[in-house]
Formats: C-alpha cells, sequence, structure tokens
C-alpha cells in the first residue's frame, strides 16, 4: 500500500494472543501466521505478562523470521483492559486506567485502549475514556513520548458493536492515534485487523504512532466456526488466563527473593 505521497505503507497486528496465554496456538504457529499474512510487526499481547512475547521474539530472532515481534501486553485494569506495548516487565494489574497508563509510559511503553465500549471483555466505557483523556492531558501535553491510542479495528463481535460511536467520539474530542489488532486467539485470525503506517519496521510503527499518523483497518478473515471444536475449549482458558499469569509472576517473585537470599 502506498500513500499520496507514495510512501510504502506496512501493517503490524498489535493484539495477539498465543497458547502461553489464553490463546489455542503456540508462538511458533502464530508467527508463522503472521509471516503469511504479510506482516510487518507483530504485538503478543499476553493477559498480565510478558514471557509469552519474550519467547516469541526469540523464536523469530532463531529462525530468522522477516518480522518483527514487539513486547506487549494485555493489562487488566479496573476499569477494563488496556494494551502495553514496548515494555520489558509486567504491568500490575488491578490498578485504574490512569495509572495503568502511567505505568506503562514509565516503562517507555505505548498503550493503547483495547476493544472500547465493548460489552466483554472488559473494556473501558466511553464515559470513562472521556475522564482517562482528561486525567491523562497533563502528562501528554508536549510529550510526544507519552502515547495514549486507542484500538479502533478489532473484529470481534462484542468490539464491533460500538465502533462507529468510538471512532465519533475520537474524531471529535478525544483525538487518539489508531490501532487495529485481531485480538486472535487462533492463529488463522492472525492479521484480521491491522495498524497501518508508512515505513517499515517497529519504530517507523512507533514514529507513526507518536505523530497520530496510523491506519486502523481490519481484513476479511474466517468466521470463528472455521476453527472447530477448539472454539468450545478456548474460553476456559480466557477465564483462567490472569489468575494464572499473576500466579506465575508470584512464583517467580519468590524464585528470586530465595535467590537473592542465598548469596
Amino acid at each position: 500500500m502506498n500513500d499520496p505521497n507514495g510512501s510504502a505503507w506496512s501493517a503490524a497486528d498489535l493484539q495477539v494472543h498465543t497458547r502461553a496465554s489464553d490463546g489455542m496456538d503456540s508462538a511458533e504457529r502464530v508467527l508463522e501466521a503472521a509471516v503469511g499474512a504479510g506482516l510487518d510487526c507483530i504485538a503478543i499481547t499476553e493477559h498480565d505478562d510478558v514471557a509469552g512475547a519474550q519467547r516469541a521474539r526469540e523464536i523469530a530472532l532463531e529462525r530468522g523470521l522477516p518480522i518483527e515481534v514487539i513486547i506487549g501486553s494485555e493489562v487488566t485494569s479496573r476499569q477494563g483492559h488496556l494494551l502495553a506495548l514496548w515494555i520489558s516487565e509486567p504491568i500490575p494489574a488491578f490498578r485504574s486506567a490512569a495509572e495503568t497508563v502511567e505505568a506503562i509510559w514509565r516503562q517507555g511503553g505505548v498503550a493503547s485502549i483495547a476493544h472500547p465500549a465493548a460489552i466483554m471483555p472488559p473494556s473501558l466505557k466511553l464515559g470513562e475514556i472521556d475522564q482517562l483523556v482528561r486525567d491523562l492531558a497533563p502528562s501528554r501535553r508536549g510529550d510526544s513520548s507519552a502515547v495514549l491510542a486507542i484500538e479502533l479495528a478489532n473484529p470481534a463481535v462484542t468490539a464491533r458493536r460500538r465502533v462507529g460511536a468510538v471512532r465519533e467520539r475520537n474524531e471529535q474530542r478525544w483525538r487518539l492515534p489508531e490501532t487495529g489488532g485481531s485480538d486472535a486467539h487462533f492463529a488463522v485470525h492472525v492479521g484480521a485487523a491491522v495498524t497501518s503506517y508508512a515505513g517499515v519496521g517497529a519504530e517507523a510503527l512507533r514514529a507513526a504512532l507518536s505523530k497520530g499518523e496510523t491506519r486502523a483497518e481490519t481484513r476479511e478473515h474466517p468466521s470463528l466456526l472455521s476453527v472447530g471444536p477448539r472454539l468450545l475449549l478456548q474460553p476456559a482458558r480466557g477465564i483462567s488466563a490472569t489468575p494464572r499469569a499473576l500466579a506465575r509472576r508470584l512464583v517467580r517473585r519468590t524464585a528470586e527473593r530465595r535467590a537473592a537470599a542465598r548469596r
């Protein structure tokens, strides 16, 4: 794709899940699907953890795959889910949306409001986004690194329900950069929604987000029914994703403290 000035545009899927969290396919299969979909970048956004994203990046580098993996997480705030992109450590869960975004920024990351105004999964309502934008206005003013974006392309039925109202509010009030992500839990759906931007690579994507020069786009993709019986198994993984992630983090911290005490 080219812009009116002739620059090449690339595509990134900024919300993807693997079997490390509540996805149903391995990181290997997800990466293969991303390459097959012609994506330039992919963000692995496991619930409240980054281990799955880190492993996916390692696999991409080990295999020399032509795709960049952004370390991310889908963070559970008290108001709803927020995407944390370009982070290195898990973001604390169950804090206010504003505190969650500020924690993402402290790691040098980019925050994006996931599936806004959706009934399920937990999502920020329109009024809550109004409040969040007001609360964060002082931090965002004049600071191009303090990026708060909004996911305006997500193929999930519950996410599409109010996308028109969300787009209208964003154009009239919030003026947040757009992101698109498939929210894929099956490899076949990777690339079903994307963030398009001028240039190539994760640095170009981040620069476009900072300038508000991205496009959230939905693509054609297989229906959920096409994945077969595995569809019935995924909800249980979704319900348990955050408890499992928090338990793993507790185990890791305990092991680190014990190792430090033995030194």
